[in-house]
């Protein structure tokens, strides 16, 4: 509940909308104007965005001379809507022959190289089912499917939790199989600018953990020098939104206790 009303109030084009009532209700001055222009322009341009991803990044702890039992590797990747839409019967190809991905599937393609090197023994996915008006969708078995035919075996892929919904799921779940089942350090890997959030969760659950981010930025003078990150685009938007979603996200669990 919380995660989807954070959701809702972190969209920047109903934060523009909500400033821009505020101002129509006063007279307005030069420096309102100002103020207003200025705030458009910082939520659209991407170099707002591309800088927050580059300070709220944490460096990655991960040991290239050690052999991890496991790996967690947090849900994401899947294009779950095409899979759960209703209309199956009127496709011409069979939707479970087919893989559609979306860049965070980086996450798991990591997960099963580090498997197929050797770096890691078996590498744990949660069991995220996702639910919307489109219809339900295991995206674990998917991608268990995935990987088994990309070379590592059925059981170093684990499947657990019951219907995780959040990063927060996640961690409990995976407390209870640590005490159960693995004994040693494990690693993290997911996405870079949801590292710092992932991290503590996991580490609140007094699991020990070496992290590897993927999907990773450019360095930062090379983002800095591209014109095009200064120009106020749907992507300046979607940067805004997503670093946003995940300074407020952590806030919201620092202080409910759970970071």
């Amino acid at each position: 509940m919380l995660q989807e009303v954070v959701k809702f109030f972190i969209n920047p084009m109903l934060q523009f909308f909500v400033v821009l009532i505020i101002l129509f209700q006063k007279r307005l001055l030069r420096r309102d104007v100002i103020f207003f222009i200025s705030f458009s322009y910082l939520i659209s341009a991407p170099i707002t965005g591309i800088i927050f991803q580059h300070f709220w990044k944490i460096n990655d702890s991960y040991r290239e001379d050690n052999i991890y039992k496991a790996a967690v590797v947090l849900a994401g990747g899947v294009e779950h809507r095409w899979y759960a839409k209703d209309k199956h019967n009127s496709f011409t190809i069979s939707a479970d022959e087919y893989f559609i991905f979306n860049p965070a599937a980086e996450r798991f393609l990591s997960g099963i190289e580090f498997v197929k090197s050797g770096k890691i023994k078996k590498m744990y996915y949660g069991n995220y089912v996702t639910e919307s008006l489109e219809g339900t969708f295991d995206t674990s078995i998917l991608v268990k499917k995935f990987a088994t035919k990309s070379g590592i075996t059925e059981n170093q892929f684990i499947i657990y939790g019951e219907k995780v919904k959040n990063t927060l799921d996640e961690a409990k779940y995976f407390k209870k199989v640590k005490s159960n089942s693995i004994n040693d350090d494990f690693l993290l890997i997911t996405s870079q600018s949801h590292m710092r959030r992932a991290a503590a969760l996991f580490k609140k659950q007094g699991v020990k953990i070496d992290t590897y981010s993927v999907q990773k930025r450019i360095p930062l003078l090379r983002d800095i020098f591209n014109i095009k990150n200064y120009i106020p685009s749907i992507r300046g938007l979607n940067f805004t939104k997503n670093g946003y979603y995940e300074f407020f996200g952590f806030l919201g669990y620092f202080f409910m206790g759970k970071i």
